[in-house]
């Protein structure tokens, strides 16, 4: 009976001992799996970060541009969409900041204003600008905009036959559809090409800027600050510059800008990832203008 009893505990201590083993095998499996899936998700965030600071590195190489080259951004921007940059496409208030008729009506000509406060004349005493209501409040205007000449809207832009045939849009809107052939975006397109260390046109214009990968680089903790190369490739460029209109941006010689920009890596196991940014400035002109 001893001898039973014994051989019982024996078999239970085995069973006990099978099922423990049965568990540890079961947690190492999953902490394996955890680790490996803990481990790619980081990798894959690693990857999507470095692309999104290259991106980054496009946008700041645009904008440091943009600061230094303010007026000839602007003039771009405006030559494609026809626009004269030398003129001010700016909106008025009616009325100033004491609640004051910043403008009057001319009796002469329907529905066309001047400005009495301060008073726009040349030294001659004659009406300088010309301005027309673009919103009315009731019967008083609520924002208008200079026209400089009533009857020519073309001097606003660049080349005869953009003015669209309506009121408002003839003096803030052109039409510069018709001179696609002649690519007017290329000035902006030239202002921002070589905002990039990658190839453009089969060259690296900004060859100081070209970041490549270190040879036979294993992992990342392989590659030293002495190593001939970077722990992964990074290029950047800047897409596209676009025009945005916004509400409320009625000050002289202001436009609003959106800049897509492209951030590209490919890491030591020669896996890539793109990133794109994407950010609305304004920019302003700061060169000679048509008042001065």
């Amino acid at each position: 009976m001893f001898n039973s009893l014994k051989k019982r505990r024996e078999g239970m201590a085995l069973i006990i001992v099978i099922v423990f083993c049965f568990c540890l095998m079961i947690l190492f499996t999953t902490m394996t799996f955890h680790h490996r899936s803990v481990a790619g998700r980081t990798k894959l965030s690693l990857r999507d970060q470095q692309a999104y600071f290259a991106a980054r590195a496009a946008m700041q190489h645009f904008l440091l541009k943009a600061r230094l080259f303010p007026t000839e951004l602007y003039d771009a921007v405006e030559f494609q969409q026809g626009k004269n940059p030398y003129f001010d496409f700016a909106e008025f208030s009616f009325r100033n900041e004491a609640g004051q008729a910043a403008f009057q009506r001319i009796q002469s000509l329907s529905g066309v204003y001047k400005r009495i406060i301060p008073e726009e004349s040349d030294s001659s005493g004659r009406i300088r600008f010309f301005y027309i209501p673009l919103k009315m409040q009731g019967s008083e205007p609520e924002i208008l905009i200079r026209i400089a000449s009533f009857y020519n809207p073309n001097y606003r832009y660049l080349a005869p036959g953009l003015a669209p045939p309506n009121n408002p849009e003839k003096y803030i809107s052109p039409d510069n559809t018709s001179n696609a052939g002649s690519a007017p975006e290329k000035f902006l397109t030239y202002f921002f090409r070589d905002c990039t260390n990658d190839l453009v046109d089969g060259k690296i214009l900004q060859p100081a800027l070209a970041t490549e990968k270190a040879r036979a680089l294993e992992t990342e903790q392989s590659w030293g600050v002495n190593d001939d190369g970077y722990p992964y490739t990074m290029s950047y460029q800047v897409k596209n510059v676009g025009i945005k209109a916004i509400q409320g941006l009625r000050r002289y010689n202001e436009e609003a800008i959106e800049i897509e920009c492209l951030g590209n890596i490919v890491d030591f196991q020669d896996i890539p990832a793109s990133k794109k940014l994407q950010q609305i400035r304004k920019i302003t002109r700061t060169g000679r203008h048509v008042d001065d």
